[in-house]
């Protein structure tokens, strides 16, 4: 596969240009945060704990839809996924971006509230949900206005951050690990490919993101080789802190968890270094997920844009920013209640695979897209 730049399309997208380490950034935080932070621990642990299983089957599904992606839209000469459903028939194009926007808008939501959740339950107590997040989520509003340029360069300063905290963090609960609590250790293939499906939610969407800014990423080749590096560092670390959960609680208690990583750092030795170190590693986390959020946003604004032909990707920024900032607190509530979130966390993946089908059906009856 070459690297070729095609003409670029009319519209102020606020695109800009970056490379395959800005590129490998925005995919390995979208991976990480969303793969641990977007995930419903009742539903997650309701079999025993293999967590790590399905997420590495669902890492695999996205990978492979990330290869052949990139390479079919090569041979279509589409720059991105919104170019691509903008030459489709109006009713099926406008139908996947619909859709692929709200996953894309779901991703960013669901860590917000898993965020918003720890502080008031641990940080934060006689806060409510809506005065933290005045602090917490204007960059929902703020940064999908400033572009992808600018974010993907963000999140090449925030990987390494993320990264080391959250090494460190793992590390210093090494004595808290025990493989007794690993059983049972597989609860069946039928489980297993469920649970997998169900965290297809958390991975697909950064597949969407990588194709809808493809066109700002140098070329195809470039932006393939970023997906594959930033899925196999995100995931890798995803999997292994799911893995080193299981081996620190039960599933039973994991099943009742809110916030299982955070609980893990305030639980460790009194005599251990790293014994004030959650605060800081939440401050991370928390940075690192408002701008994965952004990223969500902007992605979705961008895949809108294309594929209705708007000619500015801003205003569909800051209504869909706005939109995940009121969305985050509604699912906050609802969690209270114990009434929605749950059923995103298990159907949310719908909305990220449904389309392909019919994508792929237009896609084949038409010899000549650009027409």
């Amino acid at each position: 596969m070459s690297a070729r730049v095609l003409p670029a399309p009319t519209g102020n997208d606020r695109l800009g240009r970056f490379g395959r380490r800005e590129t490998t950034a925005v995919v390995a935080l979208c991976t990480l945060l969303s793969g641990c932070f977007g995930t419903d621990g009742a539903q997650a642990y309701r079999n025993g704990n293999s967590l790590y299983l399905s997420t590495a089957l669902a890492l695999l599904v996205s990978w492979l839809l990330l290869e052949v992606s990139v390479r079919r839209m090569h041979r279509l000469g589409a720059g991105g996924l919104g170019e691509l459903l903008h030459r489709l028939p109006r009713g099926i194009g406008g139908f996947a971006a619909v859709l692929w926007a709200a996953a894309l808008l779901l991703c960013a939501m669901l860590p917000q509230v898993r965020f918003l959740r720890t502080m008031t339950d641990f940080i934060y107590l006689e806060a409510s949900a809506s005065d933290v997040a005045l602090y917490v989520l204007p960059g929902l509003l703020i940064l999908p206005w400033l572009g992808m340029e600018t974010l993907a360069r963000t999140g090449r300063i925030l990987l390494p951050v993320t990264f080391f905290v959250t090494a460190v963090a793992l590390v210093s609960d090494v004595p808290m690990y025990a493989l007794y609590r690993l059983y049972p250790l597989f609860s069946g293939v039928k489980t297993w490919i469920g649970q997998g499906v169900v965290s297809l939610l958390r991975f697909v969407p950064v597949v969407l993101l990588l194709l809808s800014a493809m066109r700002g990423m140098q070329g195809e080749r470039y932006a393939l080789a970023a997906g594959r590096r930033g899925l196999l560092l995100g995931g890798g670390l995803t999997v292994l802190i799911e893995l080193c959960l299981a081996l620190s609680y039960r599933y039973n208690e994991l099943r009742e968890l809110s916030a299982p990583l955070y609980r893990l750092l305030v639980e460790i030795e009194a005599n251990n270094a790293a014994v004030r170190l959650d605060r800081i590693v939440l401050f991370v986390w928390t940075m690192a997920g408002v701008f994965v959020s952004a990223c969500y946003v902007y992605g979705a604004a961008l895949l809108l844009m294309r594929a209705f032909g708007v000619g500015d990707v801003r205003p569909l920024g800051v209504l869909l920013g706005a939109l995940s900032v009121s969305g985050t607190l509604l699912l906050y509530v609802s969690r209270s209640a114990g009434g929605l979130l749950p059923l995103l966390h298990r159907f949310g993946w719908v909305a990220a695979v449904l389309p392909l089908p019919a994508v792929r059906l237009a896609i084949g009856k038409r010899k000549e897209l650009g027409r």
